[in-house]
C-alpha cells in the first residue's frame, strides 16, 4: 500500500509555494501589468470614441444650423427680389403714368393753341369779308333785297 509521508507532503507543499511565488513574480505581475495597460488602452478607445461621438454631434448640430441659415438666406433673397422686382413694377409703372400725364398735358396745350390759331384765322377772315362787303357796299347804292342778299353770302361763307 501506498505509504504517507509527511516529509515527502511537506516538500510537495512547499514546493507548491514556491512554484506560487515564483509564478507570481514571473507570470502573475506582467499579466497583470499586461491587463491593466490593456484595459487602460481600451478605456482610452472608448473615450475617444465617445469624444468623437461628441465632435460627430456638435458637428451635425452646426450643420443643421448653418443649413437652416442658408434656408433663412435663401428665403430672404427670394423675398428681397421679389420686393426689388415689385419696386421696380411698380417705378415703371408710375414713370408710364408720368409720361401720358405729361403727353396728355402736351396734347392739350397743343389743342388749345390750334384752338387760338383758329378763332385768330376766323377773326382775321371776318375781319377782311367785313372789309370786302363794306368795299361792295361803298361801292354802290345797294337796296333791301342786295343787302340781305349780302347777308346771305356772308353767312354761307363763314358757316
Amino acid at each position: 500500500m501506498l505509504e504517507i509521508d509527511p516529509l515527502q507532503i511537506g516538500l510537495h507543499v512547499l514546493n507548491v509555494v514556491i512554484m506560487f511565488f515564483i509564478l507570481k513574480l514571473l507570470v502573475y505581475k506582467p499579466i497583470l501589468k499586461f491587463m491593466k495597460k490593456r484595459e487602460h488602452m481600451i478605456s482610452d478607445k472608448i473615450d475617444e470614441l465617445d469624444s468623437r461621438e461628441k465632435e460627430l454631434m456638435r458637428q451635425k448640430e452646426e450643420y443643421e444650423h448653418l443649413l437652416a441659415e442658408a434656408h433663412n438666406e435663401a428665403a430672404e433673397l427670394i423675398t428681397k427680389s421679389n420686393e426689388m422686382a415689385r419696386d421696380h413694377a411698380r417705378e415703371i409703372i408710375d414713370n408710364a403714368k408720368e409720361h401720358a400725364r405729361n403727353l396728355v398735358v402736351r396734347a392739350k396745350k397743343e389743342i388749345e393753341a390750334e384752338k387760338v390759331q383758329v378763332r385768330h384765322d376766323m377773326r382775321r377772315q371776318i375781319t377782311e369779308m367785313s372789309i370786302q362787303i363794306a368795299q361792295k357796299v361803298l361801292e354802290r347804292e345797294i337796296s333791301l333785297e342786295d343787302n340781305r342778299k349780302i347777308i346771305d353770302e356772308f353767312f354761307e361763307r363763314v358757316g
